[in-house]
């Protein structure tokens, strides 16, 4: 910074004439991008960036195209390969996910971590223990966590699925940033621009209360880079150059522009191209572009200063070994008694010069982030990575593929230049041979060539003499043998930039017939190895981006933030951001995407093989087969896993209870029926010995039957008898009274 002005100056020395010297510091490095200390390139960038779109540069084919100063038949064009390989692997990151996880990393939120876990671990030891107080003295135990339920896997929990709920929040604010800014189609650009001119860049501020991002042009921006790392990380100044029109200037800037300003905005909408070099020097300002339309150029700049802080540390007298430490202004002069203390800490300056002359933003960068542990560092609000700079110059895909792309494009012109020049077969005729004697023309002669076969020659000139008869020649003018090994250049050429590039044919879907999947999926593989640094670099841009969206957003939403917005299928989600985010700083960690998904894969098929085998539910393998990220189906896996062992223990555990139910179940049943044969035994005897007495009692009762019939038998034979005896008296009585009837009768006749 050796052209900056002084920057341990007191805050009163930091006028608005310093800050326009530190931008004009910073607006040199923009006018000579080829400085010691700038990497920028602006004109490589620009040839990288046309070539990308295929602009041609036409003066890079002159010594093919233009020969003899003549016109060829042939137009040099552009055949994008390059393009294509570009575009795959942007469309390749663009399909990814963004598998990124929240944690809290200051040294107090390690300690709830800590404490929390080690809880956990108490309590499941206390389980058991209180399990046997209790059946021993009928006692429970306190436990500190009784209402959170302990994890079968401490570790396992804490590492995937614990979370602290300003954790969640603050995921939920990158989901909500994601959304909002399209991050996905931004980072796309981004690998783009990496992929282009081995740059990508980012500008993360505060914008309308809220945390803000937007994708840099690296063609258009320039910084002082750290020689310890491709990263901006320790950047101590960056400028960035835009060209805006009027309107996006002053719906920008609306809030830092005065009556003056916006009049001299006007002014500059009026720029045509005889009144233009009004605004414009060695540095051009406002231009005109192919639209009519003015764009006025805008350049933003930032830069580290210093700054002093001063500290008054007087006696306790209540603690002599802990001080009171208060800080104080510039100007306060210490007392008797009292220490001065002076602390350098970094803090960040800001400003913008619009048309040049035109100044606002010039202050100390607002919303500046710091760590809790450590407040006196800070960075600029820009984040990116300058590619492979180990020479000093940045070299990206298109840099490693430009010659081949050149030598293809001439390949092509030549393939092309060949088909214009192909025609059918040609005869070489003698006019001296055309049999004018007999009134014939060449359009005659070919009329007969073509339709008769025959063509008439005159032997003879006009003077009589016999010419010399020209044996005719064929020349064939169709596609010559060349063109083939044209092609078969054009193919190698194809092969060497997938070599070059590391994406193989077969990653773009160029597959043979004859190959075999598993050779074609090993290609793939390595093609993915190959372009690794590209997506290992671009996600950890990708991770810095969150990191600083992340702990800006404990400055931005100090006081809360509450909002409600979609989020893929699961329709809306709740953003809640409670005061307290300020009181950690937020580290992200993004997986490697392209590893991640080839493990995905893996994991997918593994998924598959384990519901066949019956290792996880069917529901478990759907997860896995939806999970966005490989931690995701990780822990799908894992969680199926250890629920279908347990199903399995208690499906094992109930057969056993089945098996010995039926064990016990049949050993009761034989000994009901070994039961019931020894009471059909015991019945038998029982009945046995029941007819033996009832037949001794029956031969008993019969011999006494016996006895009273016999007895009665006698009885009633005296009876008999009796009776008899008695109808004899009786009937002889009445015998005696009807014959003493009978006289008394036939005495009274005989009256």
């Amino acid at each position: 910074m050796s052209n900056f002005p002084k920057q341990f100056i007191s805050d009163s020395e930091k006028t608005i004439e310093w800050c326009e010297e530190n931008i004009d510091a910073i607006i040199k490095q923009l006018e000579h991008n080829n400085a010691e200390g700038s990497i920028s390139d602006y004109d490589k960038d620009i040839r990288n960036y046309r070539l990308y779109n295929g602009d041609l540069e036409y003066d890079d084919y002159s010594y093919v195209t233009e020969q003899y100063n003549m016109p060829s038949p042939a137009t040099m064009a552009n055949y994008p390969i390059t393009r294509n390989k570009i575009d795959l692997l942007c469309n390749e990151d663009l399909s990814r996910p963004l598998d990124k996880s929240v944690f809290a990393v200051n040294l107090d939120a390690a300690l709830r971590k800590e404490q929390f876990k080690v809880s956990l671990i108490a309590n499941e030891l206390l389980k058991n223990i209180n399990a046997d107080v209790e059946s021993e003295f009928g006692m429970e135990l306190e436990m500190d966590n009784k209402e959170f339920p302990i994890p079968d896997d401490i570790d396992q929990f804490m590492r995937y699925q614990y979370k602290e709920i300003i954790e969640e929040s603050i995921n939920d604010g990158l989901d909500y940033l994601s959304q909002r800014y399209q991050l996905k189609h931004m980072f796309r650009e981004g690998m783009r621009d990496l992929l282009v001119t081995a740059k990508e860049f980012y500008k993360i501020y505060v914008k309308d209360g809220d945390p803000y991002v937007r994708r840099v042009d690296p063609r258009t921006f320039v910084f002082d880079k750290s020689i310890d790392s491709d990263y901006l990380d320790n950047a101590q100044w960056a400028g960035e150059e835009r060209w805006l029109t009027v309107n996006e200037v002053i719906d920008e800037f609306r809030d830092q522009l005065d009556e003056d300003d916006v009049r001299e905005l006007e002014d500059m909408r009026q720029t045509t191209s005889d009144n233009i070099d009004r605004w414009n020097g060695v540095f051009n300002w406002v231009e005109i572009d192919h639209s009519k339309t003015v764009k006025v150029r805008v350049i933003s700049a930032e830069w580290k200063s210093i700054k002093a802080l001063k500290f008054k540390i007087s006696e306790n007298k209540f603690n002599p070994e802990q001080p009171f430490k208060k800080a104080v202004g510039d100007k306060y002069k210490k007392r008797k008694g009292e220490k001065i203390e002076t602390k350098c800490v970094d803090d960040i300056w800001e400003g913008t010069k619009i048309g040049g002359k035109i100044l606002v933003n010039c202050r100390r960068r607002p919303n500046q982030i710091r760590s809790v542990d450590d407040a006196g560092s800070t960075s600029l609000s820009y984040v990116g990575v300058v590619y492979n700079h180990t020479t000093g110059k940045p070299t990206s895909l298109v840099d490693i593929l430009r010659h081949v792309q050149m030598l293809y494009n001439i390949v092509m012109y030549h393939i092309e230049l060949a088909l214009a020049r192909s025609g059918g077969k040609a005869v070489v005729y003698d006019v001296s041979q055309m049999p004018s004697n007999i009134g014939m023309d060449m359009q005659e002669v070919m009329y007969h060539l073509k339709n008769d076969g025959i063509i008439p020659i005159n032997s003879r000139d006009e003077g009589g003499d016999t010419a010399s008869f020209n044996q005719f020649q064929q020349i064939d003018f169709t596609l010559s043998q060349s063109v083939q090994q044209l092609i078969n250049l054009k193919m190698m050429l194809e092969q060497t930039a997938g070599q070059i590039s590391g994406v193989s044919p077969q990653r773009e879907g160029a597959v043979e017939q004859y190959e075999y999947v598993g050779n074609v999926q090993r290609s793939v593989s390595q093609s993915s190895i190959s372009t690794g640094s590209w997506f290992y670099t671009h996600n950890e841009v990708k991770k810095k981006v969150f990191n600083k969206l992340a702990n800006l957003m404990k400055i931005a939403w100090a006081g809360g933030k509450k909002a409600a917005f979609v989020f893929g299928d699961a329709g809306y989600k709740m953003l809640n951001i409670m005061p307290d985010v300020s009181l950690n700083d937020y580290g992200i960690f993004i997986g490697d995407s392209g590893k991640d998904d080839a493990l995905k894969q893996a994991v997918q098929q593994m998924s598959q093989a384990a519901l066949q085998s019956g290792t996880i539910s069917l529901l478990d393998a759907l997860k896995v087969m939806k999970a966005d990220t490989m931690t995701e189906a990780q822990v799908v896996l894992e969680q199926g896993i250890d629920a279908m062992k347990d199903q399995q223990a208690q499906a094992q555990q109930s057969a056993m209870q089945q098996q010995q139910a039926a064990a016990e179940a049949q050993a009761q049943q034989t000994q009901a029926e070994t039961q019931l044969k020894q009471m059909d035994i015991e019945g038998r005897i029982k009945v046995a010995q029941i007819n033996a007495e009832a037949r001794v009692a029956a031969q008993e009762i019969a011999s006494d039957a016996h006895r009273d019939i016999d007895d009665t038998r006698e009885k009633n034979k005296l009876n008999l008898e009796k009776v008899k005896a008695d109808f004899g008296s009786q009937q002889k009585e009445k015998d005696n009274e009807h014959a003493l009837k009978m006289e008394s009768k036939k005495s009274v006749q005989k009256k």
